[in-house]
């Protein structure tokens, strides 16, 4: 059944294709100077040419080349750090000093270089000079004791390059003598003047300073002119005052708040009804807190309490627990209360009295002048509390009085630090100003440079110049060669490899055929077969085994899609889609499937040539209702492959395409045949093809290397896209044989181009 393909209105939307369509041509560089490496060579070698001859021209120049050895004068050994004339003469310095106009101008002086010819009409000789002269370090590195120098200077002739080397080498040697002197004269005469200028000031500034410590009110630690340590020259007195009186108010706050917690504490504990031998052993433990010293009183009351915590208060409390275990009269109750006896007894006749036998005392009356202890020692601590207070009163007094006078002094102090600090300034600088006058007086003697010629000034022809002239020559002819050849390469649009064509179309690349070599034919009845017909002439050969490759892709693409009826077409003319069509079409008989050839350009037919066929009637004739369908193919010499040759050209071919003659036409070959190939006319040139590719399968498009332009591809793509046409994939034709992505005809599996024998079944009489 023939599938029919209706306008696609929305393939417009997508006419144009900005990454698709190919407008500019990449090149491959590495390509490119392969393809032109003999121009490349010969552009190199015309350059050489042109530079022995421009170098012939200009004239020989000579080199006149020396060495020199500059090194320090011995000195006697002074560290590094002490030197004084140690920056002079550096890694650079000497380069410098020699390539400067101070030493070229007095180099023509002394070597009269006014008077050579290289310098005639010269309006300045030592700029002259410092354009060509070379000075480069051969030994020596930074603050090294000796440099080697080499001099070099280029002339036309040997004398004038020599007299140049000479007069450098004698006006820097006469700087080096003269200049050194100099420059230890001046550091020394400079640093003697500060010296005198520093000890001036210093004597002034001390004959200030005694007299503003006789009339300034500070405290001095250090005598005048001892270097005492920062903080130890003077002292405020009224401050020191000011921060112990502080130290003291601190203390009396701390004692304050203790006392005033002793009697809150006392009171507290009377308030609630708190026995005396209670308050007794708290009264206790705060003398004992205030330590051992105070009076006999108050350590006679620390014995009471250590003799009562440590003896007698253990004692008691076994009494205690035993009365209440086993009664008054259990014998070890009785022991206890005789071990208590025998303590008291003891502590009595030391003088000492204990909290339980005093109130036996007064339970008998025994002591009547016992006073009341507590209330003694509370209102001890009343009378501290006030002398604090006054204490306190008196000395925040102290406080603002010596505040006042110590805001005073701190002007006199400041004072006496700055005078301070500047002494110390001069006394540092007059050392090291007296250091400074006697190391220049040690490394005059000693410093400076010498210098020596360690050879005669050598002349030699340059070469530089020869590989400059000859050198440059090559790189100009190579240059200009390849970029001829870039140029022509991006004016030259044609797709040249299958590369390009990749990227410059889309589609899937089906097949390559190679460029046709020549056809060696061997006498016989074959001549008459054109030579298009590579696969049937040259069944060996590259161009054949590029059809069966494309026999296959064809094969498995039509497989997969279905498609029985392929269309064969180009953009233009002359880019082989004819011959590629019927070497295909025999390709695919001799595989063993039915082929059916159509020629349906019906503008310029080919067929009918290349199998020697009559064209009387064809295609047209089926189209106009003449002929019944496939009646009117011819069988061929080339088994299982009939050709429907296009016959008379018509006036109207457009008009005939579009028949349903056609259609009927196409839907006979595929009944009758296995495969239906139509060669239509190219894209560009005329319609018939987008009308003839609604009646196929598919469409094979043929792009020439070589001949096809990019845009003529582009806009090829484009007419498919537009008119919605199925596309199988694409040909190269014509490729290069050494094209890496086609099959090689360097390859001697290929190269069997000889006629032996055609494989046809029969030719017909006549042919």
């Amino acid at each position: 059944m023939t599938r029919e393909r209706a306008f696609d209105p929305a393939a417009l939307q997508n006419l144009y294709d900005g990454e698709d369509e190919a407008v500019f041509k990449q090149i491959n560089y590495a390509q490119l100077l392969l393809k032109y490496r003999y121009w490349i060579a010969a552009g190199g070698l015309a350059g050489i040419l042109l530079g022995v001859m421009l170098y012939v021209r200009s004239g020989p120049e000579y080199e006149a080349t020396a060495q020199i050895l500059v090194s320090k004068k011995e000195s006697v050994p002074v560290p590094e750090e002490l030197r004084t004339l140690s920056s002079w003469g550096e890694r650079s310095e000497h380069i410098a000093l020699i390539m400067s106009p101070l030493i070229l101008n007095r180099a023509v002086v002394l070597g009269k270089l006014d008077k050579l010819p290289i310098f005639a009409g010269s309006t300045d000789i030592a700029e002259d000079i410092i354009d060509d002269l070379r000075v480069k370090r051969s030994s020596g590195q930074d603050r090294s004791y000796t440099n080697v120098l080499t001099l070099t200077y280029p002339s036309k002739t040997k004398e004038d390059a020599r007299a140049v080397i000479e007069a450098v080498i004698a006006a820097y040697d006469e700087y080096l003598q003269r200049t050194r002197n100099e420059k230890s004269v001046e550091v020394l005469s400079a640093t003697e003047k500060a010296l005198a200028d520093v000890e001036k000031k210093l004597a002034s500034k001390e004959q200030e300073y005694h007299a503003f410590r006789e009339t300034a009110p500070l405290q001095w630690k250090a005598p005048v002119g001892a270097q005492a340590s920062d903080g130890q020259t003077t002292t405020n007195v009224h401050q020191e005052r000011v921060l112990a009186a502080e130290e003291q108010r601190r203390l009396n706050v701390l004692r304050q708040a203790q006392l005033q917690s002793r009697v809150k504490a006392i009171e507290m504990a009377r308030a609630s009804g708190e026995p005396r031998e209670g308050l007794e052993v708290l009264i206790r433990r705060f003398i004992a807190q205030d330590g051992s010293s105070g009076s006999d009183f108050q350590q006679q009351q620390q014995q009471d309490i250590a003799v009562f915590d440590n003896r007698i208060l253990p004692l008691m409390l076994r009494e205690k627990e035993l009365l209440l275990d086993y009664g008054p009269d259990h014998p070890e109750v009785k022991l206890v209360r005789q071990s208590i006896q025998t303590a008291l007894d003891f502590y009595r006749r030391q003088g000492i009295r204990l909290p339980e036998e005093r109130k036996q005392q007064v339970e008998d009356g025994e002591d009547p002048g016992e006073v009341d202890f507590v209330g003694l020692y509370a209102e001890s601590l009343k009378q501290e509390l006030k002398e604090l207070t006054i204490r306190d009163q008196e000395l925040a007094h102290l406080v603002e009085d010596e505040s006042k006078l110590a805001k005073s002094v701190a002007k006199f102090q400041a004072k006496d630090e700055a005078m301070h600090a500047e002494l110390a300034r001069l006394r540092d600088l007059w050392g090291q100003l007296v250091t400074q006058v006697n190391q220049v007086g040690i490394e005059i003697e000693g410093s400076g440079y010498t210098l020596k010629q360690l050879a005669a000034v050598k002349e030699q022809l340059s070469m530089k110049r020869v590989a400059k002239f000859v050198g440059g020559g090559f790189v100009f002819g190579v240059f200009l060669v390849t970029a001829l050849g870039l140029l022509r390469e991006l004016r030259d649009l044609r797709i040249n490899s299958v590369h390009e064509l990749r990227r410059a179309v889309s589609y899937p690349l089906l097949g390559t055929i190679t460029r046709f070599t020549t056809l060696v034919r061997l006498p016989g009845q074959w001549d008459q077969v054109p030579d298009a017909l590579r696969y049937l002439l040259a069944p060996r050969s590259s161009e054949a085994e590029s059809y069966r490759a494309l026999r296959t892709a064809l094969n498995i693409t039509g497989e997969a899609s279905g498609a029985k009826v392929i269309q064969i077409t180009s953009p233009e003319s002359g880019d082989g889609k004819s011959t590629t069509a019927a070497n295909l079409a025999v390709a695919l008989a001799q595989s063993g499937q039915r082929v059916m050839l159509i020629d349906a350009d019906l503008r310029r037919p080919t067929m009918h040539t290349l199998f020697q066929i009559s064209n009387d009637i064809g295609l047209v004739d089926v189209l106009n209702g003449d002929l019944e369908g496939i009646n009117a193919a011819r069988q061929t010499y080339v088994e299982n492959l009939a050709v429907l040759p296009a016959g008379q050209p018509p006036a109207n071919p457009a008009e005939l395409i579009s028949r349903p003659q056609l259609t009927k036409l196409l839907r006979q070959a595929r009944d009758e045949y296995d495969l239906v190939i139509v060669d239509s006319p190219p894209l560009l040139a005329v319609s018939d093809p987008c009308a003839l590719a609604r009646h196929t399968d598919g469409v094979l498009l043929v792009i020439r290397l070589g001949k096809t332009s990019l845009s003529t591809a582009s806009r090829a793509k484009e007419v498919l896209s537009t008119n919605n046409v199925s596309v199988l994939g694409m040909v190269a034709n014509n490729t290069a044989p050494d094209d890496s992505h086609a099959y090689s005809a360097k390859d001697p599996y290929y190269r069997d181009t000889v006629v032996s024998k055609p494989q046809v079944e029969r030719i017909p009489a006549g042919v």
